[in-house]
């Protein structure tokens, strides 16, 4: 009786054994253990706090984001620090938190491949989830998404499926981080160091010194801002902020004290010399000023063909200042820049005069004024844009793309490095 017991033990435990042995079976163990550490460890309230960062962030970027090339920056970098942020505090404490409990399993026979590819799969559906809510909060705030998207049909999508890449690269590179941390206190030390190399080596909104700009490279952020700034159109937006300075300044008095001579000396300037062959006054021009002047004068009679013979007679008078006007208009030489400034030049009393002291003052808006307003700011955002293109930045799909496979690159490395990691495990002596 005692051995029928016994071979009845050895036999189940053989089909116990024989149950989980492939790792696909194993894969869906683990799934099951983190589905309930989900609703028991109260690990879903990661999506409420995902919520309520979107909404903080929406609330900021509203008006910038897809509206000039400063907002879609800013706008970039912050959808950036939510996907990092949301990441991060998915895994941080997934596996030093039950680090025994690993120990003993993979002692009596569960793989680390296993663990971490439920792991993979569980915290993608959490990313997933995290990124739809993040989109759907950020339309609730009214985030200004164009309809069409560039490299799918629907830009949410588009931004979508970068903040998805970043957050799932974000949360496999904590899980590596809580692989080789002891315990949670240790894994919590140290995700806030991770975050900050994160946020400021970006190289996006932070300017880096140059020995430092390499390691932006190995950073997710860095491919995060890239992708979401083109998508956002960053070199396709005016630049604001010099026009806004400007705006700011309209009752700012600008000007001084200045010598006669130096406003001579500015005569042999660069740009005054290259326009030395502009034509400020020529013979058309004063032809048709002598014209109105003429027409001005005219008497109502002589304009008036009713008014009988005499009417139509020529006024000797009128004829002679006319003949007079059309020999000036002959005479006169065309009037360049180049003339006016040797006129100046050589005039003797300016020279006579160099240090005679002049106060120059006037507002912004009247510079505003004497140019056109509406010029001018077209022409301070075209050239400030111009000159803050930035190359990584285009918005092409194969930029887009090229980001979205160092995203998945990042996804992949960090989940190897996370198998050796564990794999080591047994050698923990604690």
């Amino acid at each position: 009786m005692a051995e029928a017991r016994e071979v009845a033990s050895n036999r189940g435990r053989k089909i116990r054994r024989m149950r989980h042995r492939g790792r696909s079976s194993q894969v869906s163990i683990y799934l099951g253990k983190q589905l309930r550490f989900f609703i028991n460890e109260n690990d879903w309230k990661v999506l409420p706090m995902a919520a309520i960062i979107a909404a903080l962030v929406g609330m900021v970027i509203r008006k910038r984001f897809f509206i000039n090339m400063e907002g879609s920056l800013i706008g970039a970098f912050a959808l950036t620090c939510v996907a990092i942020w949301n990441g991060c505090f998915n895994s941080i404490q997934a596996v030093c938190r039950e680090r025994p409990i690993i120990k003993r399993e993979h002692r009596s026979g569960m793989h680390i491949t296993s663990y971490v590819a439920a792991h993979m799969i569980y915290q993608f559906l959490l990313c997933l989830a995290q990124t739809g809510l993040t989109i759907y909060v950020l339309m609730i705030m009214q985030v200004r998404f164009p309809e069409k998207g560039f490299i799918t049909p629907f830009m949410p999508l588009d931004i979508g499926i970068t903040m998805l890449l970043i957050t799932y690269a974000a949360d496999m590179m904590s899980l590596f981080l809580s692989s080789i941390s002891h315990t949670t206190t240790g894994a919590m030390t140290i995700m806030p160091f991770a975050l900050i190399f994160q946020l400021v080596f970006s190289g996006g909104v932070i300017p880096l010194p140059e020995w430092s700009q390499s390691l932006s490279d190995f950073t997710i952020s860095n491919y995060g801002i890239k992708a979401l700034a083109s998508q956002s159109g960053y070199n396709e937006r005016p630049m604001v902020t010099a026009w806004q300075t400007l705006e700011d300044m309209r009752d700012d008095e600008v000007g001084g004290d200045v010598t006669l001579g130096r406003i001579l000396d500015i005569l042999d300037s660069k740009p005054v010399q290259d326009r030395r062959d502009l034509v400020l006054i020529d013979s058309t021009w004063l032809d048709q000023t002598l014209d109105m002047e003429e027409g001005t004068d005219l008497p109502e009679e002589a304009a008036d063909p009713s008014a009988g013979p005499e009417a139509g007679a020529a006024d000797p008078s009128v004829s002679a200042e006319t003949g007079e006007a059309d020999a000036a208009a002959e005479t006169v030489p065309v009037l360049t820049v180049g003339q006016l400034v040797d006129s100046l030049k050589e005039f003797p009393a300016l020279q006579a005069n160099r240090d005679r002291i002049f106060t120059l003052k006037a507002k912004v808006s009247d510079l505003f004024e004497m140019f056109g307003e509406e010029n001018l700011k077209q022409l301070v955002q075209r050239k400030t844009a111009e000159a803050n293109y930035k190359e990584e930045y285009e918005m092409s799909r194969t930029n887009i793309a090229g980001n979205w496979f160092v995203l998945g690159l990042y996804i992949l490395f960090f989940a190897l490095i996370s198998v050796i990691a564990l794999e080591f495990i047994d050698k923990d002596k604690r």
